[in-house]
């Protein structure tokens, strides 16, 4: 029986702006950045949930099996409802939702979700990169 073959989202976000870069076969297939908005109470953790929602849903609308990367811990922990302020973050709920489709799916697709550190490959660079441009 063939291996599943996945496709990597890397996923960052800045002061003020969120990304995520898709990769297939070793190669950039797709990116996306925006602007989260610019407020006085905008956290990182905004913008990093941000990314990882937009990432998700661009994963919905293109099935494939994905492993989606992070480097904020702090959001994976929200988003697995391990931390008390797990709904302070405007799309954590939306992420849960989505990734609540994703198992319940009959479809033959998956998501799972991993940290690794910042800046630790070319791929997480380059989410880093669209989140200052």
């Amino acid at each position: 029986m063939p291996s599943k073959k996945y496709v990597y989202i890397y996923t960052d976000g800045g002061p003020e702006k969120w990304a995520f870069v898709v990769v297939k076969d070793g190669k950039i297939f797709y990116e996306e950045s925006g602007i989260f908005g610019i407020s006085a109470s905008t956290s990182n953790d905004d913008t990093e949930s941000e990314g990882i929602f937009r990432a998700i849903q661009y994963a919905k609308e293109n099935p494939e099996n994905y492993i989606l990367t992070t480097d904020s811990q702090a959001i994976i922990a929200k988003i697995n409802g391990n931390a008390a302020n797990a709904t302070r973050n405007p799309n954590i709920r939306g992420i849960q939702s989505i990734l609540k489709e994703f198992k319940e799916s009959q479809m033959p697709v998956s998501l799972t979700i991993k940290w690794d550190k910042r800046l630790s490959n070319e791929f997480m660079k380059r989410a880093d990169a669209l989140c200052k441009m």
